[in-house]
């Protein structure tokens, strides 16, 4: 057995560990690419356990956090977006939710220390948004950390905001990343449905999401699914 611990700095919605982030940290243990489902909010500041069976497990005490399995990958691929365009769409955001859950998010919430992930409406169905690789992420795995949590909350914004403004939460996410980033490094980040269905099924809804460079690399491509607060926005 490993083990790893979730910074408070890390937090994703109020109290607990940012998904994506907390997915990558537990990806470091593994070997090859794995689909992450998240099972428990992510305790900040413990001891987290990972547990090798039929599956591989990441547990705190008794709860199962989250669980590994090998992944074959299959993210789908949009049309790449300009960092310039990203930062117009990111430049129109406004918070459009009610909660204010994620407000302190260290990758997309409203407080100046945050990554300032703010996808927002690009007009053609699609969410973006810029995105510079943090100074602190002085390493290669704190660095895809970021990048992973950025990821995730640009699709998520795409999630809640784009049929019907709903709160939802990660239930499985699953990243290709294709080389590392570094501090200082910019790119656009995009939201869309992928190749799941584009609108809710009841408290259902999967996403895609993609990090692309000013001349259309792909540094990432991404998929997610989604389990809602409540069937009604």
């Amino acid at each position: 057995m490993s083990a790893l611990k979730i910074e408070p700095f890390y937090e994703g919605p109020a109290g607990s560990g940012q998904g994506g982030w907390t997915s990558r940290q537990f990806v470091e243990h593994l070997d090859g690419p794995h689909s992450i489902a998240l099972r428990h909010h992510v305790p900040l500041g413990q001891e987290l356990t990972v547990v090798r069976g039929d599956t591989v497990q990441l547990r705190h005490g008794d709860t199962l956090i989250m669980e590994a399995t090998p992944w074959v990958p299959d993210a789908v691929m949009t049309e790449p977006v300009s960092i310039d365009d990203a930062a117009q769409a990111r430049s129109c955001f406004v918070p459009f939710l009610d909660d204010d859950i994620s407000m302190t998010c260290f990758s997309c919430g409203m407080q100046s220390s945050s990554m300032q992930v703010h996808g927002a409406d690009l007009g053609d169905g699609r969410y973006a948004t810029d995105w510079t690789v943090p100074e602190w992420a002085t390493s290669p795995l704190s660095a895809s950390g970021a990048l992973w949590a950025a990821l995730d909350c640009t699709a998520a914004f795409y999630v809640c905001g784009s049929d019907g403004e709903r709160m939802a939460y990660t239930v499985q996410y699953a990243v290709d990343q294709r080389r590392e980033v570094v501090p200082g490094e910019r790119v656009a980040i995009v939201g869309w449905n992928g190749d799941y269905e584009p609108r809710w099924d009841g408290r259902k809804r999967g996403a895609a999401s993609a990090a692309f460079t000013e001349n259309g690399e792909v540094v990432a491509l991404a998929r997610s699914f989604w389990v809602s607060a409540k069937i009604d926005s």
